[in-house]
């Protein structure tokens, strides 16, 4: 025979189901870790997910058992619907009928907890509800009026009942006391927050107050004084309700127990059918954390088991999942006295309501009655004899005594063996299940392998840089920055802006203009000639020279200088797109901007970059290399055309004149300023058609509009009718419209051509004329030194706005720098920078990452440790 039960040995079995709860519970959580590194649909997932389903099962189990265990006491706990006589079942059990109170009515309210104790001991211990338990408990009853008004339970009264069924009729249409409308669960809702309401302040004074002794000197006394805490009304004096009842939460009375075994306790739980989810609840808490074995009272009048019944069942077996349902549950049919002959069909209501629980599993079944116990059996009772049969024995039984004995039989041996049983399958269970998941985790440290974060760190970053899908837009960085420098250069290529760099040119040559003009006057020729190391035999030509020697210095320095503009305007054109690309441009919070040490200039930030090596191969030493292309272009370019055009006004031999002016008209027609031939006019006056040609391509150029006396624009020189004899250069009037007018001036010389003779200052001319005796006329190597200086500003102005002149420049300049880091290659090197830095542009995304990294080791050690003592992994990708 199995030995029979000891409270330590249940507390030595809860504490080995408990050690085994935890570590499946560990198990289970690294199952959770593991699971989420890899992709749900992903067999390491999915196997993950199984184990994880049955350590889940299995702690489950685990704990279910444990918790019972852990007590140290086996409670066995009576159970059925509302008035099947579970509260009369127990005091014929106990042979007391005063002590449980039973009426035909529902009056019970309170759990009730029968603990044995010595002989002539006679207490109880009443513990009360605290306000939230309490609140839920009652929360049924305001639902069934009014969803969600249970906060209000502190101000129930008259009035607030009567507001509730206000608040019913307006949803409903109905009163909720309307009887052949309202459901049975509204009803019974309204009466009992109507008893609640009334014995309100009571019940409120009681809630979260400590536990109360009550103590007695006999049975019948411990009886009286704890009814008022364990039945709704007293129906002894008027069936008044016993104010505060429902604080109380459990009622654990100590009295002697006739064959009583130590440590076990019986508990009296309220009918699951009861109107609210009160009892529902209490007893649910029982079944799952408290009983061990299950009493079932059916009463056979209604031998079919109903819905509730079925649940009920179904119930007890779902709160230990760990023992099968029918190994520990016993049924009582009650009231098996009241039929003495089968219905029309010939079945007995107690045989047939024992049949229904064979059918649900169950094998222990005690017909029973309650007058039988008390006053004997009727042997000449039809169903008396049938008992005899039923339990095999010669005598008249009343089915009590035959429970206790097979309860008593249950506690001796089946307690102790099941409690083994039990821990001995989970155990063994939980070792298959641990060596299953030691397999898996062979694949899984595969599967979290360095190789394997770097991939994911790949992935996470293709998203991020360049994500495209079919038929959508690409998104991520790259297409970003794409998308704003693609705006930059259409803006910046615009139109608009190039007439922006050409008023910024206008700018500089009308200075230019100027300043150059300016010095165009008789008193710096004579004081050229003064200058000179024989004044007085110095000819026109001479001062002329020196004159054209002027000009030519001045004027090399004047391109140097707009050159110099163009080349820095190409620069902060090339910040602001370097901006949008570096500042503008981002994805998911990240910029490249991150990727740049601190400066002030944009462009000098990235320059340090490139010459500090952080970037090997980069587009940054790239486009450096571009930028330092575009600046000799500009200087290359200046320099050109100050030799060319110094070249131009340095050249007074007539040979050297006519090699320079077709340098000049090669340079113009660079250009597509092609009008110099066509500017040429013969002596017989064709000057008519010519300057009705030179207008007609300023036209088309945008230098001027056609006038109707065959000139271009405004103030401009008109070509001379003939090419001048030595010293008449340029042969051609202006390529490009005439300078504007030169305000306060009145020192320059009249334009070539002009009818008005040049302003002079006649002090200095008075001045020069007392030193030399007469007066020299400067005017007219004065007018071709000017006719030579407006050509060259016009000119200038051209290579400022023309698209071939310092604008291509400027423009190619710019789209070098957009290719250098957009073009093929471009985007190649500089999709291998910002990966090798994707972790500084998206820390957040790529640190998850490496921290998802380290979690993964630790979590592989963890579980290794938890294996017991296996060597600690290699690092992954070691």
């Amino acid at each position: 025979m199995s030995p029979m039960w000891s409270p330590e040995g249940r507390k030595q079995n809860a504490r080995e189901l408990r050690q085994i709860a935890d570590k499946v519970l560990r198990y289970r959580q690294l199952c959770d870790r593991f699971a989420s590194y890899f992709q749900p649909e992903s067999d390491n997932a999915r196997q993950l997910r199984q184990i994880r389903g049955k350590l889940e099962d299995l702690r489950g189990r685990a704990l279910d058992r444990e918790k019972r265990l852990a007590k140290g006491v086996v409670k066995i706990g009576v159970v059925g619907l509302e008035k099947q006589g579970k509260s009369a079942f127990l005091s014929a059990w106990l042979k007391s009928e005063k002590l449980l109170p039973s009426e035909a009515e529902r009056c019970t309210w309170s759990t009730t907890v029968i603990e044995p104790g010595e002989p002539g001991q006679f207490a109880a211990t009443v513990t009360y509800y605290n306000e939230v338990d309490f609140k839920a408990r009652i929360q049924s009853y305001f639902d069934a009026l009014e969803p969600g008004s249970v906060e209000r339970w502190h101000g129930l009264n008259q009035a607030e009942v009567l507001r509730l069924k206000a608040s019913f009729k307006a949803r409903e249409g109905y009163d909720v006391d309307d009887p052949d409308r309202a459901g049975r669960r509204e009803q019974t809702a309204l009466a009992e927050l109507v008893e609640i309401s009334a014995g309100l302040s009571e019940i409120k004074a009681r809630l979260g107050r400590p536990p109360e002794k009550i103590t007695a000197s006999s049975l019948d006394a411990l009886a009286e004084q704890i009814r008022p805490y364990i039945a709704l009304k007293d129906t002894k004096n008027g069936n008044r309700p016993y104010p505060g009842v429902r604080a109380v939460k459990i009622v654990t009375v100590t009295i002697p127990v006739e064959g009583a075994m130590p440590g076990v306790e019986l508990m009296d739980l309220p009918g699951i059918d009861a109107p609210s989810d009160k009892a529902r609840r209490d007893t649910e808490d029982a079944l799952a954390n408290e009983v061990d074995v299950t009493i079932f009272v059916k009463d056979i009048t209604r031998p079919s088991l109903v819905r509730n019944e079925i649940e009920l069942l179904r119930m007890a077996q779902t709160a230990d999942r760990s023992i099968s349902l029918k190994d520990r549950i016993f049924v009582v049919l009650t009231k098996v006295d009241l039929f003495d002959h089968a219905d029309e069909n010939g079945n007995w209501h107690w045989s047939l309501a024992a049949r229904n629980f064979r059918e649900q599993g169950v094998d222990r079944i005690f017909p029973y009655s309650k007058v039988w116990v008390h006053q004997g059996v009727d042997a000449e009772h039809p169903v008396a004899r049938q008992l005899m049969d039923f339990f095999g024995t010669t005598t008249p039984v009343n089915g009590l005594d035959k429970l206790k004995d097979a309860v008593e039989r249950y506690l001796s041996t089946d307690v102790e063996a099941l409690d083994r049983k039990v821990t001995q399958a989970i155990t063994s269970e939980f070792g298959e299940v641990e060596a299953l998941l030691r397999g898996v985790l062979v694949t899984v440290k595969d599967g979290l392998s360095d190789r394997e974060f770097d991939r994911r760190a790949e992935q996470v970053f293709d998203l991020h840089y360049e994500h495209i899908q079919s038929g959508e837009d690409p998104t991520g960085l790259l297409p970003e920055i794409r998308k704003r420098m693609s705006a930059f250069m259409d803006f910046e290529m615009s139109d608009h802006q190039r007439s922006a760099r050409a008023e910024r040119a206008d700018v500089r040559i009308d200075q230019i203009r100027s300043d150059l003009l300016a010095r165009l006057t008789p008193e710096e020729a004579e004081a050229k000639r003064r200058q000179m190391p024989s004044p007085g035999l110095m000819n026109e030509t001479a001062v002329e020279i020196e004159m054209r020697k002027q000009m030519r210095e001045r004027v090399a320095s004047r391109i140097a200088g707009l050159g110099e503009d163009f080349r820095n305007t190409a620069r902060e054109s090339v910040e602001r797109m370097l901006h949008e690309m570096f500042i503008e441009a981002g994805y998911e919070g990240g910029r490249l901007e991150v990727l740049l040490p601190a400066g002030k200039a944009l462009i000098e930030r990235i320059d340090a970059l490139g010459r500090s090596g952080h970037v090997s191969e980069s587009v940054v030493r790239y486009q450096n290399q571009e930028m330092a292309k575009a600046d000799v272009a500009f200087e290359v370019l200046s320099r050109y055309f100050a030799r060319q055009i110094v070249d131009i006004l340095d050249a007074t031999d007539p040979y050297d004149r006519e090699i320079r002016e077709r340098e000049m008209r090669g340079l113009e027609q660079f250009f597509g300023m092609g009008i110099a031939d066509k500017a040429q006019a013969t002596a017989t006056g064709a000057a008519t058609t010519a300057s009705g040609v030179i207008g007609s391509v300023k036209a088309k150029l945008g230098f001027g509009e056609e006038r109707p006396d065959g000139n271009g624009a405004a103030g401009a020189a008109p070509a001379p009718a003939q090419a001048p004899a030595i010293g008449g250069f340029p042969t051609v009037g202006a390529a490009m419209p005439a300078p504007k007018q030169v305000q306060a001036q009145p020192s320059a010389a009249a334009p070539a051509g002009s009818t008005k003779p040049p302003q002079t200052n006649p002090g200095a001319a008075a001045q020069a004329q007392a030193q030399t005796g007469h007066v020299r006329d400067w005017s007219k190597m004065l007018s071709r030194v000017r006719v030579d200086v407006e050509r060259i500003c016009d000119f200038l102005e051209a290579l400022a706005k023309h698209p071939r002149g310092l604008q291509k420049y400027h423009e190619e300049a710019v789209r070098t720098v957009h290719d250098s880091w957009l073009d093929r290659e471009g985007e190649q090197s500089l999709r291998r920078w910002v990966r090798s830095e994707c972790a500084r542009i998206w820390p957040h995304k790529f640190a998850a990452i490496e921290a998802e990294k380290d979690r993964a080791r630790a979590d592989i050690e963890a579980l290794e440790e938890l294996f017991g003592g296996s060597p600690a992994p290699q690092k992954a990708g070691a």
